[in-house]
């Protein structure tokens, strides 16, 4: 028999770092791609490949939570 896991158990610490800063990373990289790895931004960028590139030459061996950011107005009709 499988075993549920809650939403909140199933995230990584960067998951939940995104979600508990995310109004403030909204109001500061509206429109930009940013990169996450162990609970802080390590790239910020304009498209989700050039960060990719960036972010893989600096820690070829990570994975990092690659999030673009919505607007405020965006933001606002997700909620």
């Amino acid at each position: 028999m499988m075993q549920e896991v809650g939403f909140v158990e199933d995230m990584d610490g960067d998951d939940l770092w995104l979600k508990a800063h995310l109004e403030d990373i909204v109001e500061r990289y509206a429109h930009k791609v940013i990169a996450i790895l162990d609970q802080q931004i390590v790239g910020v960028g304009t498209s989700i490949i050039e960060l990719q590139r960036t972010v893989a030459a600096h820690y070829p061996q990570r994975v990092p939570l690659i999030f673009e950011v919505p607007t405020r107005e965006e933001f606002e009709c997700l909620l």
